[in-house]
């Protein structure tokens, strides 16, 4: 009978945190630089939250060493709620390649929700022979070691690298601080393939100033509608994407990060969100807490193993 008290009497503390959540301005820190995806969307849920609770959310921006001095600050957050982070892809990636992570991106954190999905673009400087990925791979497989590839952040790179894999081609790693960077020296010449956003590639495929041989993902990309798929393109298996989610520390009661989740997926039903998403190249996403926490798991232990596959070392 004790038991069955004790029970009741932490569902009924977690329904009343769920209950008054949230008694205070919300955090939600994001570990990049202003301006780009996580930001743009964090933002964007902000204000809306904001409005929905009637209370302050505000955006932090905390950027440095690829998000993880900004996600280690809501890891040692007090776990009520009111201190949330959004990352990309690169929370796990990180906890694959460097050997001294501050904290376990799978295990010390509380899974809110999946925001959104947008694919890996894969482009190419208009100097390179080939018209479509086809052939990119026939040139690359004829002159191995001879084209350099950009990537902007670590999971950018395991998207080139899980394409040297598929594509059974080798091409040399060039990193790059940022999206923008690998576009401006595929310009000019200095790498010849990009792997990179949707978003990012936008411009350039509107002026035709880079090829842009496919989209890593299921279908194709809003936003370039005339992109093939990678299946498409004549690489199957190749399939990879930009994903962006929210977490809470780890302890956060789970009826707080579900009701923090549900308003989210109200919310990004909303014509509007449909709208700023796919400006950003991007497809809305809303899952459950324990649908986010077993996709966060799946990515790290498919990361890892492509990291040991390539046989890169962490650093």
């Amino acid at each position: 009978m004790r038991l069955v008290f004790a029970f009741l009497a932490v569902v009924l503390s977690q329904w009343g945190n769920a209950q008054s959540f949230p008694s205070k301005p919300v955090r939600i820190v994001v570990p990049y630089t202003p301006g780009g995806g996580t930001d743009i969307i964090s933002r964007t849920l902000g204000a809306k939250l904001a409005e929905v609770w009637n209370q302050q959310v505000l955006v932090e921006n905390r950027p440095g060493a690829n998000g993880v001095i900004g996600t280690e600050i809501v890891v040692k957050s007090p776990p009520d709620g009111h201190t949330l982070v959004v990352v990309v892809g690169a929370h796990v990636v990180n906890a694959v390649l460097q050997k001294n992570m501050p904290f376990d991106a799978v295990n010390d954190v509380e899974a809110v929700s999946l925001l959104a999905t947008s694919p890996w673009v894969i482009g190419i400087w208009p100097g390179v022979p080939a018209q479509n990925l086809r052939e990119l791979i026939a040139y690359a497989k004829a002159n191995p070691g001879k084209l350099r590839f950009g990537s902007s952040e670590s999971s950018s790179r395991l998207a080139g690298e899980q394409f040297k894999q598929v594509a059974g081609v080798d091409l040399v790693h060039v990193p790059y601080k940022g999206g923008a960077q690998i576009v401006q020296d595929m310009l000019g010449g200095h790498v010849e393939v990009g792997f990179t956003s949707v978003l990012t590639y936008l411009p350039h495929y509107k002026s035709g100033k880079l090829k842009i041989l496919a989209v890593a993902c299921k279908s194709r990309a809003t936003a370039m509608p005339d992109v093939p798929t990678a299946l498409e393109a004549g690489l199957p298996g190749y399939e990879t994407y930009v994903w962006y989610g929210m977490y809470a520390p780890k302890g956060t009661p789970a009826a707080v990060t579900s009701r923090i989740q549900q308003e989210i997926a109200r919310l990004v039903k909303l014509p509007e969100f449909g709208e700023r998403f796919a400006a950003l190249g991007a497809d809305a996403v809303a899952s459950t807490p324990d649908e986010f926490a077993a996709f966060t798991r799946a990515e790290y232990e498919k990361f890892a193993k492509l990291v040991k596959a390539a046989n890169i070392q962490p650093e």
